[in-house]
């Protein structure tokens, strides 16, 4: 017995058993007051013809069997013919084993075949003998004396008839205790038989309920395996029509269950696929603004972990105003709704993210929650920054050679081309910002060659000696370096080889080593170091110079972005060569970083692949 309820069997099984032994009961009764009746009426009948037998006999002894006072008649022939009477009576009942009773009219005894008729008392008032005085055959059954003690007897008597004229009655009577004995006989017979059927019935109703309670329990446990996911077995089909049916049925139930589940497993799966590798951030929340799921990439944007996440109050998670705004105003409408808001990373930069809500209906149709999806426009915030700062630094630097180019032409045009010195110096200024410009826009074209070549993969690499290809830098610079008497020196093995576009990577070289000998103090040593580590080779190039502020270190490579704008362009460069620099040595599948301390010198380092198409580049 579980949680309070019986099993089946324990419902079945006693009911049948009471109605079992109920009947079985029932038919004993039945069969044991059958017996009795039926012995009785027999016992009747036969004393009646026992009765009739001597009916004859006792008239022909009883001539006067009806005169009143017949004891007080003392006349021999009547006291020689009961003497008579008495006798036939006592051979009679002996030889029968019956006690035989002859009454007169008034009741009085005549003959019995156990007593003496005078000391017996007057028997008018007797069941059976006032029926047959009547002139009906009289019964019944009650204790009566005999010779040893009281017995219960059946009496049974008939009426005297003389010539159609009732004159007495002759009673026959015999004890019951032959009729008791074999009842008691039969009825211990009907209690042994009685108690084997009982077994019997208690065994075959035992196997009834087992029968139809076991596939019952069959069903139960197949239905437990079933809600338990297991739909490989199936319940056995057997039994009565209607336990076959329903077995059927829950096997049905279960297959199509199986083929349901796999359904929406594997749509669960392919979900949780695209969910888990979308790019954008997924986030969906409850009607009472708790988190019920997010994906890798919304916790990452946020900044949060997805297993601690779930489940709380967004304000607790993410506390931001901007998102929490847009998720109350999603779950609010019924229309989609978008906006953008920020967070700080943990370098405490702005970071911008767009999110797109809509509400998710329930069964009623209305707001159950609400799904976002987030994007990262950070990059794309940034690049239009960049792209406006870089339409502002071009206008700038093409800006100002065209000023001069077109102030000085104009007065040369109007009339300084009379003064010949004059004339030739501003010619010179307008030969030198024409160059400028020129270098500028040399410079914006290798710029974006090398951008779209590196976006293509389409320079083409070689794995060739690295240090061939420093050496040609090193020898490029050599003139503007010993002009500042500054000595440039080479640190790497000889059997260094790296995956190479010579030209391009010359001059991304060419670049780091002249800005290191346009800034570094005069007389001092740079030097270009190269080595292998075991992921990647590395090209150092450090200098003594001013350094570079921590703050304008993340924007060093940008396009035009001068550190100290003054001084570079006194130096003559166009603020485009650290970014040529990055692009080569992207398009090189690399990248390139500077550390720096103010006054005490810069060193940037390019890292490049030692693999490339899974081969190695060095050895």
């Amino acid at each position: 017995m579980a949680n309070g309820y019986r099993r089946l069997i324990w419902y079945l099984y006693p009911s049948q058993l009471l109605v079992a032994l109920a009947v079985l009961l029932a038919v004993s009764w039945l069969a044991g007051t059958s017996a009795r009746n039926f012995y009785m009426d027999q016992l009747e009948v036969d004393l009646g013809a026992r009765a009739h037998l001597l009916h004859e006999a006792i008239i022909e002894l009883l001539p006067l069997a009806a005169a009143p006072d017949f004891f007080a008649l003392a006349d021999p022939p009547f006291v020689r013919q009961l003497a008579l009477l008495q006798d036939h009576c006592r051979s009679a009942g002996a030889a029968s084993s019956t006690r035989i009773t002859v009454v007169a009219l008034n009741g009085l005894v005549l003959a019995d075949s156990e007593q003496e008729p005078r000391r017996m008392e007057n028997h008018g008032n007797r069941p059976e003998i006032m029926a047959a005085l009547m002139g009906r055959i009289g019964r019944d059954v009650r204790f009566g004396p005999s010779i040893h003690h009281e017995l219960k007897l059946m009496y049974v008597a008939i009426p005297l008839v003389r010539e159609g004229d009732v004159i007495g009655a002759l009673r026959t009577a015999v004890p019951l205790i032959a009729i008791d004995e074999a009842l008691v006989e039969i009825h211990r017979r009907i209690a042994i038989s009685g108690l084997l059927i009982a077994m019997l019935v208690v065994v075959v109703t035992w196997f009834i309920a087992r029968r139809l309670s076991r596939p019952l329990e069959e069903m139960r446990l197949g239905a437990e395996r079933f809600a338990a996911g297991e739909f490989g077995g199936r319940i056995a089909e057997g039994g009565a029509e209607e336990l076959v049916g329903l077995a059927r049925a829950m096997n049905r139930m279960a297959e199509q269950l199986d083929q349901r589940l796999r359904i929406i497993d594997r749509q669960r799966n392919q979900l949780q696929a695209v969910f888990t590798g979308m790019v954008e951030g997924v986030l969906t929340v409850s009607a009472d603004e708790l988190i019920l799921d997010l994906n890798h990439a919304s916790a990452e944007m946020l900044d949060v972990r997805p297993q601690r996440t779930k489940g709380q109050n967004i304000q607790v998670a993410i506390r931001n105003s901007g998102l929490l705004k847009l998720i109350r105003e999603t779950l609010a409408n019924s229309e989609p709704r978008e906006g953008e808001f920020t967070l700080l990373d943990e370098r405490g930069r702005e970071r911008f993210f767009r999110a797109q809500g809509s509400r998710l209906p329930n069964l009623t149709g209305e707001g159950s929650g609400a799904v976002l999806v987030i994007s990262d426009v950070t990059k794309l915030r940034r690049l239009e920054s960049m792209r406006r700062d870089f339409v502002a630094n071009v206008s700038h630097e093409l800006k100002t050679p065209i000023t001069s180019i077109v102030g000085f032409a104009e007065t040369l045009l109007d009339g300084a081309l009379a003064e010949p010195e004059e004339a030739c110096r501003f010619v010179s200024i307008i030969f030198q910002q024409s160059c400028r410009l020129h270098a500028i826009v040399e410079d914006l074209l290798t710029l974006s060659r090398i951008e779209q070549e590196g976006l293509r993969q389409a320079v083409p690499l070689q794995e060739l000696p690295l240090l061939a290809t420093i050496r040609a830098a090193i020898q490029s610079c050599t003139q503007r370096a010993e002009a500042r008497n500054m000595s440039l020196q080479l640190l790497g093995a000889e059997n260094l080889r790296a995956w190479l576009n010579p030209a391009l990577m010359e001059q991304a070289l060419i670049n780091l080593v002249d800005n290191a000998v346009k800034y570094a103090p005069t007389g001092s040593p740079i030097v270009i170091a190269a080595e292998a580590t075991d992921k990647e080779i590395i090209i150092e190039v450090r200098d003594q110079g001013p350094g570079i502020p921590a703050a304008s270190l993340p924007r060093i490579f940008e396009r035009f972005y001068r550190v100290d704008k003054a001084r570079s362009a006194s130096l003559g460069g166009t603020g485009l060569g650290l970014a040529i620099v990055k692009h080569i040595v992207e398009a090189h599948r690399g990248h390139i970083s500077v550390t720096s301390q103010v006054g005490r010198g810069s060193t940037f380092t390019v890292h490049l692949p030692k693999v490339m198409s899974d081969r190695l580049l060095y050895s």
